[in-house]
Formats: C-alpha cells, sequence, structure tokens
C-alpha cells in the first residue's frame, strides 16, 4: 500500500510538471536543445568569473528575470565539482519558493562541454577531479543517445551537494549533462527554521529533470 501511495503521488507531480509553461533552450551554434520550466533561473549571465568559453555557449533565449542569489553557492552549481568544464548552459530552482527552509541551499540543470576529454575513453571515464559518491558507473539513454552516468559531489563544514552527472561523446567532443543539489547540514534550535520536505525534493527534481529528459543533439 505504501508503495502504491508513492507511486500515485510522483505520478500527480508529474503530471503537474507537464503542466507547466515552459521554454526553449537552444545553442548559439544550433547544436543543443531542452525545453525547461518557465520559473527556472537562467543562471549564465549571472557567472562573473566564466572559464574557457564552449562552443557551444550562449543559448539563444534570454535570461530568466531572478534574484542571483539562487545561483549562489559554496561550490560550483553550474558543472559537476572538479568535472574541468566549461558551461554551456546552466538553470536553477528559485530560491525564494523556500524561503526559511535553510536546508535547501541550491539546486540546478547544466550542459557543459568538457574541454580536456579529447577521446570518448577519457570522456566516459569520468574526471579524475571527482568525488564520486557510487562507484559503478551505468549505462543509460535520453532520447536515444547514450550515456555514462555517475553519481557525483562534494563535502565541506556544514554542508555539500551531489547529484547525477551524464556523459557522451558526440561529434568528436565530450559532453556532460546534470544536476546538483546542494544543502546545509548546519544546526537550529527546534522551531527556528522551516524543513525541506520530501515533497520538496521531489518538486525541485522534478522541474529540473523536465530539462534533462527533454535533451537532445540536433545536428
Amino acid at each position: 500500500m505504501k508503495t502504491l501511495i508513492t507511486f500515485f503521488i510522483c505520478g500527480l507531480a508529474i503530471g503537474g510538471f507537464a503542466q507547466q509553461s515552459a521554454k526553449t533552450f537552444t545553442s548559439a551554434n544550433g547544436l543543443v536543445r531542452f525545453q525547461y520550466p518557465d520559473m527556472l533561473v537562467n543562471c549564465m549571465p549571472q557567472q562573473t568569473s566564466p572559464r574557457i568559453k564552449s562552443s557551444i555557449s550562449g543559448g539563444s533565449q534570454p535570461a530568466v528575470s531572478s534574484t542571483a542569489d539562487s545561483c549562489m553557492s559554496q561550490g560550483s552549481i553550474c558543472g559537476g565539482m572538479g568535472s574541468e568544464d566549461s558551461p554551456a548552459a546552466c538553470f536553477a530552482y528559485p530560491k525564494e519558493r523556500f524561503k526559511g527552509k535553510l536546508a535547501f541551499v541550491a539546486a540546478t540543470f547544466y550542459v557543459s562541454e568538457i574541454l580536456s576529454a579529447k577521446t570518448e575513453a577519457a570522456c566516459l571515464k569520468g574526471s579524475p577531479g571527482w568525488y564520486v559518491i557510487k562507484s559503478e558507473a551505468k549505462t543509460t539513454t535520453i532520447n536515444h543517445i547514450t550515456f555514462k552516468a555517475f553519481e557525483i559531489g562534494d563535502n565541506w563544514t556544514s554542508g555539500g551537494q551531489s547529484g547525477p552527472a551524464y556523459r557522451t561523446f558526440h561529434g568528436g567532443k565530450c559532453y556532460e549533462l546534470g544536476i546538483q543539489n546542494v544543502f546545509s547540514r548546519a544546526e537550529y534550535d527546534p522551531g527556528t527554521v522551516r524543513e525541506f520536505t520530501k515533497k520538496d525534493s521531489l518538486e525541485v527534481e522534478g522541474r529540473l529533470r523536465q530539462a534533462l529528459n527533454s535533451f537532445v543533439f540536433l545536428k
């Protein structure tokens, strides 16, 4: 019965996501495209210290109006920690939706080009700078594209981040898609902060996976 209830709740959540209005991101060179809920925050204009520019950078969609706070974290949220990547797209869940829920710091969906991985073998091996949460990588598909899926993250005092990273080698280049969730482990007096619930987590995950699951290469 518990399994059926969980399945029912997840089904309602997924149905709700599908009904939300979405925008389309298309890279400047017309290589990649995905759809994302229009409530997400475009973090790319907020990256004050850009790394080496990717060949797919500069999507054709304008920035989403929101506070820069959604795109801020102690770690790198517009790419996998230690991925040695060049971000091409990065959309965050709006932090203001969880005011008072201090366990939630940030959450993003990102697309990056891994400039250091020149071969398919190097690409699908992952990055040596990763802290890998699950040692066994799995092969999966997204819209008929084959990816190697890793679970990566990082930890620091009173917090950390984690999430899946998907690697694929396409047209002689290495690409990474991922979701990163940043959380706080700081302790607060009971009753002084609001709880970040499982329902909240499913809401965030569903929005970001809407972008992930719609990703395609156009050429």
